[in-house]
């Protein structure tokens, strides 16, 4: 048998001992920022590869966009007991870069257009989950900032 759980705490339960006893716990750290960040450019360059230079020039700044969108939003929406479902990960952060590389070379010539595939993206994978209106302002706050600077 093979399980997986967060750490106790925002709506997930302390797990006994004595259920523990039956399984090996492995931990690990989070990755590396720069870490991440060079996979996700690698990933999103080689999908790109055959977009023209204007566009390919803005996936290093995309993805740090999207790293420093991620870091906030995992940061300002926590989980609580009314919203368990608040937890962000990697896998999201792949979700948003598995939309922008679908990206096609015919209707994606200029980079504004990238550029709103990854805003679309990022409200796709993180917006759609907030269940307050308050939130969806805020992050719709958070992305676009960070789409600006």
């Amino acid at each position: 048998m093979f399980c997986a759980m967060g750490t106790p705490g925002g709506g997930r339960t302390y797990i006994t001992p004595r259920m523990t006893r039956h399984f090996n716990i492995i931990g690990y750290t989070e990755l590396e920022q720069g870490i991440v960040r060079h996979i996700f450019n690698n990933l999103s360059n080689s999908f790109l590869k055959r977009m023209n230079d204007d566009v390919k020039e803005i996936i290093p700044k995309m993805v740090d966009s999207l790293l420093m969108a991620y870091d906030e939003i995992k940061t300002v929406f926590l989980p609580t007991p009314a919203k368990c479902h608040y937890l962000f990960n990697l896998r999201d952060i792949s979700k948003v870069i598995q939309g922008v590389c679908w990206a096609s070379v015919k209707h994606t010539t200029e980079p504004v257009e990238l550029v709103r595939l990854w805003y679309h993206e990022i409200m796709r994978v993180f917006h759609d989950r907030l269940t307050t209106e308050k939130d969806r302002e805020d992050i719709k706050t958070i992305v676009l900032r960070l789409a600006y600077e």
